[in-house]
């Protein structure tokens, strides 16, 4: 079956306005294709490609559709992590509403993605989780040859969302070794 999912990372920063301690997110540019048609390129925003790998990992179990997270699948960005407790292994990355978002279905073996304008791709899982996998193990390898984030304790909310967070990335990478 064709490869007809591609996503490849440009470019892989912390925000330059900002010391990369306290940058919690990581971001980037990005080049996906699903079928013939470029969704994103290095022509539009920055991505925060952290929750990008996160609810990409998501989707390796689970089918989504436009609305089904807190933000697209393409956020431009992640204001505030949101969990119900530090040992929460669910997060939302909170941000502005802007972002690319397509649809994600699982049948069988295979996944079909369909972007907002209606291409559709259809490829075998095995060649999509190498994909996602491939991807979100870049953006960990990032945060692992950076410096030691510092979570800001007066913000409640991303001290227990930002541990939710690397606990379900965890969980969800640890279920694919």
């Amino acid at each position: 079956m064709n490869k007809s999912f591609e996503l490849k990372l440009l470019s892989l920063y912390w925000l330059e306005n900002m010391n990369e301690e306290i940058d919690l997110c990581a971001h980037g540019k990005l080049l996906v294709k699903i079928g013939d048609e470029i969704i994103c390129d290095e022509d539009i925003f920055e991505i925060t490609v952290s929750s990008t790998a996160l609810y990409l990992m998501r989707t390796l179990e689970e089918d989504y559709k436009k609305g089904d997270y807190a933000s697209q699948l393409l956020p431009c960005c992640g204001f505030n992590f949101y969990a119900e407790s530090k040992e929460d292994d669910f997060v939302n990355v909170l941000g502005c509403p802007s972002g690319i978002d397509w649809t994600i279905i699982h049948t069988d073996d295979t996944v079909k993605l369909i972007t907002e304008k209606g291409t559709e791709a259809v490829m075998n899982f095995e060649n999509y989780k190498e994909i996602v996998l491939d991807f979100a193990d870049k953006i960990k390898s990032f945060y692992n040859e950076s410096k030691p984030k510092i979570v800001d304790e007066q913000n409640e909310m991303n001290v227990i969302g930002y541990l939710a967070f690397w606990n379900e990335w965890n969980k969800l990478r640890g279920k694919w070794k």
